[in-house]
Formats: structure tokens, C-alpha cells, sequence
């Protein structure tokens, strides 16, 4: 369960042509065969080298290479693929990615975002003042309340941390790792959705203040759709990503032997909460005080076969099939609108350590995968509608504008405020506020989970539409009085349940995701 450490050192090339995002055969530049050996997630990739006028063997594992052969004929055998398959990835031990959370890497995130999202969408604290100004960029807090606030790891951008490590000569040629691919002819991975726990009391515990977090990962086993028609394009391979992140607070003073101790118990858990996602249990991945529980769904996509005709590729249009346009029936409560640039994509897959050319390089996007252009990531997309939630929350209090049109240029100006009658469900009436007990904050809604979906991929440069709806409340007082201002749950406290969904420019549903919010 160490990180990835090669026992060989060797120097890799590849074809720089279109045709090398069709194949993930690796090449080495020496001429005696190497074979690295690894203990990660990408164990199941060798590397090897070529002799002048031979043909270099796959990369893959034998498992691999076995179901590639199953691809390359005219027969594909789902379950003999999907035995491999699985066999695969069971044998992945689970991973263990350590961190230090530092503020440098969730400053650059709201900076990359300041230019996109309504200023009241930024985590509490960033401030976007121009290097000429007087006021510093990255303030330091000056309080216990302020140290809370602009400290503490806003929801969702863990995923700015935490990345795969995997060296650059072993990823695919697509910029893909191989860490959760469960083998040839399914490689072409997308961000499919997924849900995120915040314990409570993960904000105390998660702050930007160099203190030592470790992620623990485990793969559950993957799933084949065949398709309605059993056509080879709709065929496609869900696979499960389970995570836990924790921290280990200087102040507690852990030894390594307790550290080890405490990951071993992350580890079974999530061994267990992986085995029963099987079953459909919708008690598995929920988050324990203190601790973020994330599970990422990824499906895998078939490969595309080269062109016969190599030299007029570039001429073909690889078209795929007109999105389906679902409209939602509900008008948003909050939204914004914004366009992502190339700049944001190319900021964010440096932060997440993310080499995917599908958000980097338009060829690739248009002429391989049959894009019109690059697409927005999975995960970026999840931190803003978050980003949104929140702006949301802290509308209710502090007056913003919600329900207009709001852009970069004009967040800041919105004209049309939240309604009073959310107002008055979501937020304590000043008088019944309950007294300061002499903690570092005082209560506030916050996000405890998120469940979302992509249903269809978003481009930079078009225009995007983010919305937030406060969900019905359908419980009702004994008395008959009305409706609760907030759902009480077994503890007592306050819980209300936020649609947060993703538009495409022409109105349709390109991603939708349901918030659970606490007062905490």
C-alpha cells in the first residue's frame, strides 16, 4: 500500500500523430526488455523496450492482453470480459494517496473560478484584489472567526488534492493512468458522477493549514452494459471508485504506529462499504464525524479503430449522436451563468494533476473522440454547482442577488433578490438566534452531502446555466400549523434537501445533482 516507486528507470517516446491516440501500446527508446513492477493501482501495465524490426508486446497485463485479443476478433464474449475484468481489479490492493493541506492550492482554485462564478459564490475570505492593490490577495486571519472561515477546506475541493501518481511515461497515450481501467478494448474513460459525505465536523478537521491528511482508495467491481441492441458503441463499463480522506490534526500528536492502526480501519471499511454497494445499499459511503466519504463513478468506452485510410483521417467527421434535450420543469430558486474558457480547463487539470487530452487539446477532441470541442471535467463541474449551493445558502442572509442572469461581469449587480417566503423556512428568525456558547462560529447551513449525475458532456466556450432549487418540504407539524422550517432528523437537527443541476446552451439537462444541507 506505498506509492508508486519504479525498480527501473527507462526513457519512453511515442508517434507524435493523430494515430497515437488510437493504440495505448507504450514504446521504450532502449533495446533490452524491461519489465517495472509496481505495487499501486497500475501494477497491471508493464513497460517494455523494442528490438530494431520487431513488433513491441502490449502493455497490458496478461489479463489484458487476453481481453484486447477478445476485442480484435469478430466475436466479444461479455462474460468472459467481464470474469477478466474483474479478476483485474480485484487484485489492485487498496491505495493510499497522503497530502498536506495547504492553502497555495485552494487559493488557486478560487482564483481560477473568481472570473466565472458571482462573487458571493467564493469561499468566504478570497479576496480578488489586483497585485496593485493595497489590500493583499491572500490574507492571513486575524481571529478565531476569520481563521474558521478562510481556513477551513471548502466543500468539494478536496478534489483539487489527493492525485493520482502515476509518472507521465506510464499513462496512456490519451494522458489517461491506467490505475481504474479494467482493460482493452474499454479505455476511453469519462466522469460519469458519483456522491460525496462531509462528516459532521469534517469542516473543523479539514483546514488549509499544512496539517497531514491521507486518502484511502478501493475499487469495487465493474459493471458491463451491453446496450438495448447489443451494438459494440453502446457497450460500456461502469466502474466504482471508493474513497475516504481523513486528517491527522498536529494537535492529537499520532504516533505512525496509531496512523497505521487508523488507516487499517479506513481500509476495511470501505472494503465493506465497496462489497455492499452490490446489493444497492444506500447506507454505504456515508460519512463519519470528521471524515469525507466519496464514491466516483467512471464509465469506460470502447476504443476507436484506426482509420483504414491513415491519411484522410483528419478529413472524417466522427460525429456522435444529437444529445437528447430533457428540460427541467422547475424554475431555479438561484442561478448564474458562465462560460468556461480554455484558460479555466487548462488551470484546473493542473491542479488535479489531470493530462486527459479530451480537456486540453482540441484535435484529440474533434478527430478522436468526435467532439466538437474540448469538454468541461467531471469534477470541476461538481465544484461548481457546490460553489453554487453555498452562494445560495449565504444568499438567504446577506441579500445577494439570485434568480437573474447573473455573469462574471455583472454577479456582482444582480437585481432580483431570494424570495422571503425561503427566507423565512430556511433561516432562524434574529430573536430566536441561540446564544454565542463560546465556540469559534455560530451555526450555519452546511453542506453534508451531494449526489449528482452527468448526463451530457459541456464545452468550453459555450455558455453554461447553473440552478438551485430549495426542494418542497412535505413534512407538516402535528398541529396542522404548517410547514417545518427544515426537516428535524433522529439528532434534532435541522436538514433540507437542494436540486442543483447544470444547463446546456440550449436549455437541456446536462448535469443534475440533489444537496443535502444542515444547520450545524
Amino acid at each position: 500500500m506505498r506509492l508508486f516507486t519504479p525498480t527501473t528507470r527507462t526513457t519512453v517516446t511515442r508517434t507524435i500523430t493523430t494515430r497515437r491516440f488510437l493504440t495505448h501500446r507504450v514504446l521504450s527508446a532502449t533495446r533490452t526488455t524491461t519489465t517495472i513492477t509496481t505495487n499501486h493501482h497500475g501494477s497491471h501495465i508493464r513497460a517494455y523496450s523494442s528490438e530494431k524490426g520487431t513488433t513491441p508486446p502490449s502493455p497490458l497485463s496478461s489479463h489484458q492482453s487476453q481481453s484486447q485479443s477478445q476485442s480484435q476478433s469478430s466475436t466479444f464474449n461479455p462474460e468472459t470480459y467481464l470474469q477478466t475484468a474483474t479478476t483485474t481489479l480485484s487484485l489492485i490492493p487498496p491505495k493510499l494517496i497522503p497530502d498536506t493541506l495547504h492553502p497555495t492550492q485552494s487559493h488557486l482554485l478560487s482564483l481560477a473560478l473568481s472570473s466565472h462564478l458571482p462573487s458571493i459564490c467564493l469561499p468566504p475570505g478570497f479576496n480578488s484584489s489586483s497585485p496593485s492593490s493595497s489590500t493583499p490577495i491572500f490574507p492571513w486571519p486575524t481571529n478565531q472567526e476569520e481563521e474558521y472561515n478562510q481556513l477551513q477546506l471548502p466543500p468539494g475541493y478536496h478534489l483539487i488534492y489527493y492525485p493520482l501518481q502515476t509518472p507521465p511515461h506510464l499513462l496512456f497515450p490519451d494522458g489517461t493512468d491506467a490505475d481504474h481501467c479494467p482493460g482493452s478494448p474499454f479505455t476511453r474513460r469519462m466522469w460519469a458522477g458519483g456522491r460525496i459525505e462531509f462528516g459532521k465536523g469534517s469542516g473543523e478537521r479539514f483546514k488549509v493549514d499544512g496539517r497531514k491528511t491521507i486518502c484511502v482508495e478501493t475499487l469495487g467491481e465493474p459493471v458491463l452494459q451491453v446496450g438495448k441492441d447489443g451494438k459494440e458503441e453502446e457497450q460500456r463499463v461502469w466502474v466504482d471508485v471508493w474513497r475516504r480522506y481523513f486528517t491527522f490534526p498536529p494537535e492529537e500528536g499520532m504516533g505512525r504506529g496509531e496512523m497505521e492502526r487508523v488507516v487499517e480501519g479506513v481500509v476495511d471499511d470501505l472494503q465493506n462499504e465497496a462489497a455492499g454497494a452490490q446489493d444497492g445499499g444506500s447506507e454505504t459511503a456515508k460519512g463519519s464525524k470528521g471524515v469525507i466519504s466519496e464514491l466516483r463513478r467512471l464509465v469506460f468506452l470502447r476504443e476507436r479503430e484506426p482509420s483504414p485510410n491513415h491519411q484522410n483521417q483528419t478529413q472524417q467527421k466522427l460525429e456522435p449522436a444529437p444529445a437528447r434535450v430533457i428540460r427541467v420543469p422547475h424554475q431555479p430558486d438561484f442561478f448564474f451563468k458562465m462560460t468556461p474558457d480554455a484558460t479555466l480547463l487548462f488551470q484546473f487539470s493542473a491542479l488535479t494533476f489531470n493530462a486527459h487530452a479530451i480537456h486540453l487539446n482540441p484535435l484529440y477532441a474533434r478527430e478522436v473522440e468526435g467532439y466538437k470541442e474540448r469538454l468541461m471535467h467531471g469534477p470541476l463541474t461538481l465544484v461548481v454547482m457546490l460553489r453554487g449551493v453555498e452562494g445560495f445558502l449565504r444568499g438567504g442572509t446577506s441579500g445577494a442577488g439570485a434568480g437573474s442572469t447573473m455573469t462574471a461581469a455583472a454577479a456582482d449587480s444582480a437585481g432580483t433578490q431570494i424570495s422571503e417566503a425561503i427566507r423565512e423556512r430556511l433561516f432562524v428568525v434574529p430573536g430566536d438566534e441561540p446564544e454565542d456558547d463560546g465556540k469559534k462560529k455560530k451555526k450555519q447551513w452546511e453542506i453534508a452531502n451531494i449526489e449528482y449525475k452527468n448526463l451530457r458532456p459541456l464545452f468550453v466556450g459555450e455558455e453554461m446555466k447553473v440552478c438551485i432549487r430549495l426542494l418542497p418540504n412535505k413534512e407538516k407539524k402535528s398541529d396542522g400549523d404548517g410547514d417545518r422550517a427544515g426537516l428535524s432528523g433522529l439528532d434534532g437537527g435541522r436538514r433540507e434537501r437542494v436540486d442543483v443541476w447544470i444547463e446546456a446552451p440550449d436549455g437541456g439537462l446536462a448535469v443534475k445533482g440533489t444537496v443535502g444541507v444542515e444547520w450545524r
